[in-house]
């Protein structure tokens, strides 16, 4: 049995090791910069409201690929599958060609659909928030392309979860 000793208020790495318990969605955030594809792997994506229908992420102040996906006012959440676990770690490594090797076509807003994503959320920019080291990005659905089924890639305590369809 894991023990945790909980100090109040917690440090960060007790905070993030409690946190690992609660399971995330995994997904692709994409737009276009400067005329080129920016793509960050996120685990924070939730949806807010259904009217008007809007959709939040997170994302640390001192990411290397906040500033270049701040640059444009639309963005697309792609969404991927279990079978996607090394399309994440490609997109969430410190890397420029994220792209290299990844089929992806421009969504109606102009953004990489990654071929591979279950379903893709096209958004405009609609908030941004800092709420303590990350910004809080809040984006206006308009509209959203169904791909495949499949079950949704979950990260888990360090590692992706292993899903069975009931």
């Amino acid at each position: 049995m894991n023990t945790l000793t909980i100090t109040t208020p917690p440090g960060p790495a007790q905070f993030r090791q409690l946190l690992g318990h609660v399971p995330t969605s995994v997904t692709v955030v994409t737009a276009i910069s400067k005329g080129r594809p920016i793509g960050v792997t996120i685990g924070s994506f939730s949806s807010v409201s259904l009217d008007p229908p809007l959709v939040t992420f997170f994302i640390d102040r001192a990411s290397r690929s906040w500033p270049r996906l701040n640059e444009s006012s639309t963005f697309t959440v792609n969404v991927l599958g279990m079978q996607h676990a090394d399309m994440c770690r490609k997109f969430s490594r410190r890397a420029e060609e994220r792209f290299e090797g990844v089929a992806w076509d421009p969504s109606t807003l102009g953004n990489p659909v990654l071929r591979e994503a279950t379903p893709a959320i096209d958004c405009t920019r609609y908030k941004v928030d800092v709420l303590g080291d990350h910004m809080q990005i809040v984006g206006r659905v308009e509209s959203l392309q169904p791909q495949t089924a499949g079950l949704p890639l979950i990260f888990y305590r360090g590692a992706f979860l292993e899903l069975q369809a009931a």
